[in-house]
C-alpha cells in the first residue's frame, strides 16, 4: 500500500524544509511525497533542486493558502492512504510506518506528537487513548490528536470532502472533525510527529483563531440538526467559552466567560475548572 504524504510550503525557510522533506523520506513505507508549493516568491523546487529521489512530485499552484494547497495536493495524490506534513515539523523515522501497520480501508490511524520549540528541544507530548466513533469527544476537545499524526484512507477521504477553505484558522479541527463523523479511530502510542512551536505559526494566534472554533461548531450542528438543543451542544459552547476565558487578559472577562459556561452546562463546566 502507498502512502501520499502531502506537505505544503509557502515561502519556507530553507534549512526546516530541508529537515521536513529528509525525515519523510527516511522512512521505509511505500509513499510518495507530494509538495505542494503554495505561489512561494522562490518556486520550492528550485529550493528543494538538490532533492534526488523519484518519490518527491512538485504541485506548484497561485498562492491562495494553506487549505486550497492542501486540497490540490489531495487531488494529485495516488496513494490509498493521505498524510499531510508541514514545512517546518518532522516526521520521526519509522512514523508513517507505524501508521500504516494500523491501518484498513476504512479507520483513521493517528499517533503521537512531540511538542518542540524552534530549536526542536522537546517540552511535551500530545497523545490520546480513544478508539472507535469519536466525533463526539474530538468536538469537545477530548480527541488530543495533531492532524499531521493521523493517516486517512483514500475511502474516508473521499467522503470527508476538501479543507474548507473559508476558515482561515482552525481548519485542521474542522477537517479531523468531519472525518471523525464518518470513520472511526484506532491509534498508537508512539511518537509519530515532531511538531516546531514558533512565532509564526498559526496555532500561536490563539485569540484570533476563537472566531473560527465557533464557526467550527456552528457547522457540526448544521450538519446534524438532530443534536441542536441538546446537551452536547450545550456542553459544546460552554467548552469555547472556556477557552476564551483561559486566554482572556482580564480577570473579570475570565470570570464573565466562566459564568456564562457555568449556566450552559453546569456539570461539564465544574469537571473542566476542577480538572477532572
Amino acid at each position: 500500500m502507498t502512502v501520499s504524504i502531502v506537505l505544503c510550503a509557502y515561502n519556507p525557510r530553507p534549512d526546516w524544509l530541508h529537515d521536513a522533506v529528509a525525515s519523510v523520506l527516511a522512512d521505509e513505507a511505500e509513499l510518495e511525497l507530494v509538495v505542494v508549493d503554495d505561489g512561494s516568491d522562490v518556486p520550492v523546487a528550485e529550493v528543494l533542486h538538490d532533492v534526488d529521489d523519484p518519490r518527491v512530485r512538485h504541485v506548484r499552484i497561485e498562492h491562495g493558502g494553506l487549505s486550497r494547497a492542501r486540497n490540490a495536493g489531495i487531488r494529485a495524490a495516488r496513494g490509498e492512504y493521505v498524510r499531510f506534513a508541514d514545512a517546518d515539523d518532522l516526521v520521526t523515522p519509522h512514523g508513517t510506518s507505524a501508521l500504516l501497520a494500523l491501518a484498513d480501508a476504512h479507520t483513521v490511524t493517528y499517533g503521537a506528537t512531540e511538542l518542540c520549540d524552534e530549536a526542536m528541544g522537546p517540552y511535551g507530548v500530545k497523545r490520546s487513548s480513544l478508539a472507535g466513533w469519536v466525533a463526539e469527544d474530538c468536538l469537545l476537545y477530548r480527541f488530543d490528536v495533531v492532524h499531521t499524526s493521523m493517516l486517512f484512507p483514500r475511502d474516508v477521504l473521499e467522503q470527508v470532502g476538501e479543507f474548507d477553505t473559508e476558515l482561515r484558522q482552525c481548519q485542521d479541527w474542522d477537517f479531523v472533525l468531519r472525518a471523525c463523523e464518518v470513520a472511526p479511530v484506532h491509534g498508537t502510542d508512539e511518537i509519530v510527529t515532531r511538531y516546531r512551536r514558533h512565532g509564526s505559526s498559526t496555532s500561536a494566534n490563539v485569540v484570533r483563531a476563537l472566531e473560527f472554533e465557533s464557526k467550527v461548531v456552528d457547522r457540526y450542528f448544521a450538519r446534524h440538526p438532530e443534536q441542536a438543543g441538546t446537551r452536547l451542544e450545550r456542553e459544546a459552547r460552554a467548552k469555547l467559552l472556556l477557552v476564551r476565558a483561559r486566554v482572556a487578559r482580564a480577570r473579570r472577562e475570565q470570570l464573565r466567560l466562566a459564568v456564562t459556561a457555568l449556566r450552559l452546562a453546569p456539570g461539564r463546566t465544574l469537571r473542566e475548572v476542577l480538572g477532572r
